[in-house]
Parts: structure tokens; C-alpha cells; sequence
């Protein structure tokens, strides 16, 4: 028995803190274990006898809501991934011991085979289920022709073709000098060569404002500072806009990746940094970018 007037705040956190994770340990080991009392159930009805009746039940869904708290839904998912894990033992062995959450789990049966079930349950284990939500999309639009071998490389995915809005005024006055036989094309391939070239310019001088700092503050034994400053946030906003970097995402980005990790770089140059959602920029630290 606890004396909570004597409990902080920390340790009454603490406490529940302990208590939930044991809880939901519990829980998806108790899950594992429906498939199994499915069966049994299932096996004595055909005898004319019922294993949970003879225990007090009506049905799995009673058993599961009385004895753990699970909704019909949720046993639904429990069966229904174990059956598709039938031919993938290691990963029904993930779900049946209590080792993996069936909620994770069904975010990856669908792009999970035989050959490749130990390398998707690495990821399991490490990934977020919105991390693995994401993973599993670029899995399977790296490849036209998914077969759920080949692991998704985040800078060769194929964009899927996209239709392009242009303002009414700007596309009729493309569409009359076309007409017109200008090279439209030429045009704007040279009108994007110079905005890129504009960028890399002003990308270099804020790169060359950043190393002086890091040097200086080497010097003294301090660590360049971890805040991206506004400059070089504003560059890169300008460079890939308010959306994931990753080709094909489409999702607001969140975080200024450094693709040399800082530690190592002690700098906020621009051409380290990539704007990522939530779940590509958790991808990218768990070594998929």
C-alpha cells in the first residue's frame, strides 16, 4: 500500500509509469494466446463439447472482455494476423509469445514473406507504429511490382505521376507561345537552372557563416550550438517548401534531419539538412534514409 501523501509527483508518475507497462505486457501476452483457445474452442464444438462454455464463457469475445479487457474488434485483429503469420514462424512467434503488439504487427503483414519475415520484425522492434506506417507505404511503392523482398531505399523511390496546377493566366500564356513555336520547355528548364543556381549561391554563404562559429566555439571547448538558425531554416524552407523531402511524401515536415549527424559534423549547413515528416525523419535515425 503506497502513502500517497508522502509520494511526490515524480514517483507517483514513476509508480504508474512501472504499472502500465507491466499492464500492457500482460495484455499482449494474453493475446498471443487467443488463437490457441480459438482452436481448442473450435475443435471441441466439433466433438459436440465447447472449451470455454465448460469454463463459464459464451463465446471468445466474453472470454477475452471478462478475462483482459479486449473488445470484440481487437480479438478480431488477433486471429485474423495470426492466420496470415501461419507460414512466417518467427513473426507469429513475435505475436503468440507477447513479444510484439498485434497492432504493430498488422501494420506489416501485408508486405511480409517467408524470405524476408526476420528483417521485418528488425524493424518492428525499433519503429514507431506511425514510423511504421510509413515504412510499410515506401516499401511498396519502391517497386511497381511488389513482391515484399526488396527493402524500400529512400532515395530511389519512384514519384507516380502527378498533375500540375498552374494558374489560369500563367498556363493560356505558356499555352500562346507554344502555339507561337517559343520552346517552352527550354524556357522553364532554364528559368529552374537559374533558381537553383540563386540557391546554391546563397546556400554557400550561409554554410561559410556557420563554420566560423563552430571553429570559434572549438576553441574555447564549447559545442557548436544544436538550434538550426532562422537563416538556414529559411534557405531550406525555400529550397524544398513545407512538405517531407522524401519523393513522393506528401505529409507537412517537422524536423531538420542533418544527414551527417550532428555529432560528428558540429554544423548547420544547409547541404546536410533535409525537412522531414514525423515518421521519415524516425526512419532516417534507424538507419533507412
Amino acid at each position: 500500500m503506497y502513502d500517497f501523501k508522502k509520494l511526490s509527483d515524480k514517483e507517483l508518475y514513476v509508480i504508474c509509469k512501472k504499472w502500465g507497462a507491466e499492464v500492457l505486457a500482460a495484455r499482449r501476452k494474453f493475446a498471443g494466446l487467443l488463437p490457441e483457445v480459438w482452436r481448442r474452442e473450435k475443435f471441441e464444438n466439433e466433438r459436440g463439447a465447447s472449451w470455454l462454455k465448460r469454463r463459464g464463457f459464451t463465446c471468445l469475445y466474453e472470454f477475452a472482455a471478462k478475462l483482459a479487457g479486449m473488445s470484440r474488434d481487437q480479438v478480431d485483429l488477433v486471429v485474423r494476423v495470426e492466420r496470415r503469420l501461419e507460414d512466417k514462424p518467427v513473426l507469429r512467434e513475435a505475436l503468440v509469445s507477447g513479444k510484439i503488439s498485434v497492432n504493430k504487427l498488422a501494420r506489416v503483414v501485408s508486405i511480409s514473406t517467408a524470405e524476408n519475415q526476420r528483417d521485418i520484425l528488425e524493424k518492428v522492434e525499433t519503429l514507431s507504429k506511425s514510423a511504421l506506417e510509413v515504412f510499410v507505404h515506401d516499401f511498396k511503392r519502391a517497386d511497381e511490382n511488389f513482391n515484399g523482398l526488396q527493402m524500400p531505399k529512400y532515395n530511389q523511390i519512384v514519384v507516380p505521376g502527378h498533375g500540375l496546377k498552374l494558374d489560369e493566366d500563367i498556363e493560356n500564356e505558356l499555352l500562346q507561345m507554344q502555339e507561337k513555336g517559343l520552346d517552352v520547355n527550354g524556357l522553364l528548364r532554364e528559368l529552374l537552372k537559374e533558381r537553383k543556381a540563386k540557391l546554391e549561391a546563397r546556400k554557400k554563404v550561409v554554410a561559410e557563416k556557420q563554420e566560423p562559429e563552430c571553429e570559434d566555439r572549438a576553441i574555447i571547448g564549447y559545442p557548436a550550438k544544436r538550434y538550426v538558425p532562422a537563416e538556414v531554416r529559411k534557405i531550406t524552407k525555400e529550397e524544398f517548401g513545407e512538405k517531407c523531402s522524401v519523393a513522393g511524401c506528401s505529409k507537412k515536415s517537422e524536423n531538420l534531419h542533418h544527414e551527417k549527424p550532428f555529432a560528428i559534423a558540429q554544423s548547420h549547413n544547409p547541404d546536410n539538412l533535409k525537412p522531414l515528416c514525423k515518421g521519415h525523419h524516425e526512419l532516417a535515425h534507424a538507419g533507412f534514409s
